[in-house]
């Protein structure tokens, strides 16, 4: 049924240092039947230390959180994380986001928007939640609200009055502090069916479609654990439909693209333990080719009732070393190849600070692999500038954010290079005006 999920833009204020939108674009052409990313893969995002860039990241894991967290807003190291993050001044985070989502049978442009903000009691809940949808094989095609939800109100939604009934019921005094979405897939058995029938079969469908993007995410922070990937998508299947074709269908998409399995995962379930055990089988021939030496990467995995608990230990023959022992470069490979197993086979990643502790060459080889290789999507905030040599000619892949909040996109100046231009202050709103001499008198002459 899915075919592609693709990630068009992101609009993101009130993170940090970001207090208007910054909308970062990954396909600047028109949505039509002729719909091709090929040359649309790869964004690199530069900016100076505390333009931002980070941010952007943030808040698209907030998304990801809101969408398939248990409780995430009622959490109170969420609310102290979010007190932290959330921009001063604006008070409010805003995120909104298209996808596009390419059927067997058409394609369809979703645009989620959501707003976080302080109630009466001082903690941030959700004053406002929006999606809507339109059919992308036309470019003129207008798009229809699915739901939008204001101040805990469910205020609109498009289904019958059969399906609007159920569902008001699941999502009563919940809509303040939880997603609409998460609590319509969560009780997906509740508000899709009554007996063998569809309460709303293209409601459902839609918000069925939609519900799959965050899974297809991963968001890489330093020190960041998925593990909630594994645990609503089982969810979903033990609260399944009776429909059980249309959820095969569904979930075929996933089996194909096998995005949920991580080596990075700690707890894995059993049922999950094969495919687990062949991921680490494919980080191993990935990391040969960083330490031709490594004989294989053992599995510690220990029993805990329903899982495992698993630890990896590298094995060079005459020594073994554990994971979290090994060199920092090595450790962040490990930690990154999650990622780039996604980006290869259909995933939407993001990842801050690529280049920290990775050999420039390294870097620039892994990138130009997804350029013409990669089959998902692969954003990364970075300051090293020999990426800019292999992303300057493929299309709307370099932008650069400024101290202000200005996205300025690289396009092609002549002989010019982005590197070039960038070390030299010559890309708008970035200016770089620092000399040598300006920390004479701070660290001495």
């Amino acid at each position: 049924m899915i075919n592609q999920i693709y990630l068009l833009n992101i609009t993101v204020s009130g993170v940090k240092c970001i207090k208007e939108d910054v909308r970062l674009d990954f396909y600047k052409k028109t949505i039509d039947k002729n719909f091709n990313p090929e040359k649309y893969r790869v964004k690199a995002i530069y900016g100076e230390n505390g333009s931002g860039k980070s941010a952007l990241i943030t808040a698209v894991k907030i998304f990801q959180n809101l969408m398939m967290r248990t409780n995430y807003l009622m959490e109170s190291q969420t609310q102290g994380f979010l007190d932290e993050i959330i921009n001063k001044s604006t008070g409010t985070l805003r995120f909104t986001c298209e996808i596009l989502i390419v059927t067997d049978k058409e394609q369809i442009v979703f645009n989620y928007s959501f707003c976080l903000g302080k109630n009466n009691n001082a903690l941030y809940e959700i004053q406002s939640e929006k999606l809507k949808a339109k059919n992308g094989n036309y470019p003129n095609n207008k798009y229809q609200i699915l739901f939008e939800c204001k101040e805990g109100e469910l205020i609109y939604i498009s289904c019958n009055e059969q399906a609007k009934e159920v569902i008001e019921k699941v999502t009563t005094n919940l809509l303040s502090m939880q997603s609409f979405i998460y609590l319509y897939v969560t009780n997906i058995k509740k508000v899709a069916v009554e007996g063998e029938k569809f309460l709303d079969k293209d409601f459902f469908l839609y918000m069925l479609m939609f519900s799959f993007t965050p899974m297809f995410m991963k968001i890489y922070i330093p020190a960041e654990d998925q593990h909630e990937l594994y645990f609503l998508r089982r969810s979903l299947k033990e609260e399944g439909i009776k429909q059980k074709e249309l959820m095969e269908k569904l979930f075929a998409f996933e089996e194909r693209w096998n995005v949920y399995s991580s080596v990075n995962q700690k707890y894995v379930l059993k049922e999950y333990y094969d495919k687990y055990k062949q991921k680490v089988g494919q980080l191993t021939q990935f990391i040969k080719i960083f330490k031709p030496g490594l004989v294989s990467i053992d599995i510690d995995a220990k029993e805990n009732g329903e899982e495992y608990v698993c630890d990896l230990n590298l094995n060079y023959g005459d020594y073994v070393i554990n994971k979290e022992f090994e060199s920092t470069g090595i450790k962040k490979l490990i930690r990154l190849f999650d990622c780039f197993e996604s980006a290869s086979t259909g995933g939407i990643v993001f990842v801050d600070e690529m280049d920290a502790n990775l050999n420039d060459i390294y870097l620039c080889k892994l990138i130009e692999y997804f350029m013409y290789y990669g089959k998902g999507q692969l954003c990364f905030t970075t300051h090293n500038l020999d990426p800019m040599s292999v992303l300057k000619d493929n299309r709307n892949s370099i932008d650069f954010l400024s101290s202000d909040n200005h996205l300025i996109s690289w396009t092609s100046r002549g002989n010019a290079s982005p590197e070039n231009c960038y070390k030299n202050g010559m890309i708008e709103d970035s200016p770089f005006n620092i000399d040598a001499t300006d920390f004479v008198g701070i660290f001495g002459e």
